[in-house]
């Protein structure tokens, strides 16, 4: 009979549970008090409440990516080490997915209660994650001086409504990387500066130069590029194609109305379908990219171009060793305006963690200088700590990714913020996937703004 009580009762608090994340509304309150460390002075790691210690395990949930997950194993191991090993018994068992997978996986573990610790968070949906209450508000754990560690543009995707929700990993701008070997062979000079980027129409022309089909079963060996990384069809690269086709400040560059709960007349404006209809064309028409995308097309040598941050370097390190693949990077192709989306990933707390100190701690070193130097020497992406600029040579004036740097602050400009992104990144994904198969560009982007303002219409006057 106890063991039948003991099943209701957590039946019971499993529905509460979903009630409760089910709910937007305000952000709610941090954990208790006493429950809290204080804050420590800027690079040390949180000194966590009076108890008695043991080995701790940290359930961390992250995408699938071996050169992230490398770089948390050597964190962790300096991280055990501070403070005369304070944090020696600390270990992190992570479950890695795919990152289509994430976002739902985030909201749906803690709408059941899973005891995650830290989750890796999108800065675009950080907001939405703070307004349903799936991470815990942390910025009474970060002191002024810590706060000037990264990109004041790092601070606001990770914050809501002046609350730092969770600190950054890095930061991100989308170029155009290709294959040395591959554009000499066809006789091709990218623009070796930003303000000689091609044009959409000009960059199709290489393309086309550079897919090579030897055997001449119709299935190209070479194709010319892939636009975005992985496999996933998302709004972080191709959400760039139809922005690039307005005016700085037009609706379609915009992407969203003000409110962020206003879509129609801006995800499906005429300048958005034209975009659109240009990547239908490259699938369909010009065959320039696979139509069921190929993993690590790049790496695998099977494209001559690709729209990627700068983490593609760390993966051709450690794929082919340091400076053994013969690539270079030229600016994003555009229609009317080029951009590139910046805001990457960020540390989140879940409120079901169960070590909330340790937790706190440990992403505090983690995004310290001392933590994110690690991170960045693995994945090679643009750090969003400021002061790793100054040592790193490849940022220099001359150095070999500072066009990244330059080109996030010249044209970067954050994803559309709103509390409806994760709604918004999977309407726009399935409509982009669709056009990618052949379906009308304007069927799908009208469909796809009426469904998500649907959606997101719960979130109406969340910034006001």
């Amino acid at each position: 009979m106890k063991f039948k009580h003991w099943f209701t009762m957590m039946a019971l608090l499993s529905v509460i549970a979903l009630l409760v994340a089910a709910c937007g509304g305000a952000a709610p309150a941090a954990a208790p008090a006493e429950e809290k460390a204080a804050a420590p002075a800027e690079g040390e790691a949180a000194a966590p409440a009076e108890k008695e210690t043991g080995p701790v395990t940290l359930r961390f949930l992250t995408i699938v990516d071996e050169d992230e997950t490398n770089a948390w194993k050597e964190i962790l191991g300096e991280f055990q080490k501070i403070d005369n090993g304070k944090y020696a018994q600390v270990d992190i068992q992570f479950e890695s997915v795919p990152f289509r997978e994430l976002f739902p996986k985030i909201e749906s573990s803690v709408a059941a209660g899973l005891p995650w610790d830290i989750v890796q968070a999108d800065g675009p949906d950080m907001k939405h994650y703070a307004f349903n209450r799936v991470i815990l508000p942390l910025g009474e754990y970060f002191t002024d001086e810590e706060l000037k560690q990264w990109f004041p543009q790092s601070i606001e995707e990770g914050s809501f409504r002046g609350e730092l929700y969770g600190p950054p990993m890095m930061q991100s701008c989308s170029l155009m990387m290709y294959n040395k070997d591959m554009t000499d062979a066809a006789g091709i000079s990218p623009p070796e500066k930003l303000e000689d980027a091609w044009t959409t129409n000009e960059a199709m022309e290489a393309w086309v130069k550079t897919t090579v089909d030897e055997d001449g079963d119709g299935v190209p060996d070479q194709w010319g590029i892939r636009w975005g990384q992985g496999t996933w069809t998302g709004d972080y690269e191709h959400g760039i194609l139809r922005r690039s086709n307005g005016e700085k400040g037009s609706d379609t560059y915009k992407g969203m109305g003000d409110d962020g709960v206003t879509f129609v007349g801006y995800l499906d404006s005429p300048e958005s379908v034209e975009a659109m209809q240009f990547y239908q064309d490259m699938h369909q028409k010009q065959k320039v990219t696979p139509v069921e995308p190929i993993p690590e097309i790049f790496e695998s040598r099977l494209a001559a171009f690709m729209v990627t941050p700068d983490n593609r370097i760390g993966a051709l390190n450690r794929i082919y060793g340091e400076g053994s693949f013969n690539w270079g990077v030229t600016g994003i192709p555009y229609f009317k305006t080029p951009v590139c989306h910046t805001g990457s990933w960020h540390y989140g707390i879940a409120p079901g963690s169960q070590h909330f100190d340790e937790a706190l701690a440990f992403i505090k070193f983690a995004t310290s200088d001392v933590g994110a130097r690690i991170y960045y020497n693995h994945l090679r992406q643009l750090p969003a700590n400021v002061g790793l600029f100054n040592e790193l040579p490849e940022y220099a004036e001359d150095g070999q990714q500072r066009m990244w740097l330059d080109a996030m602050n010249a044209f970067g400009i954050p994803r559309i913020q709103t509390p409806g992104y994760t709604e918004y990144q999977q309407m726009f994904a399935e409509a982009a996937t669709n056009i990618s198969q052949g379906a009308d560009p304007q069927e799908q982007l009208g469909a796809a703004a009426a469904r998500i303002e649907g959606l997101v219409a719960k979130y109406t006057g969340w910034n006001q």
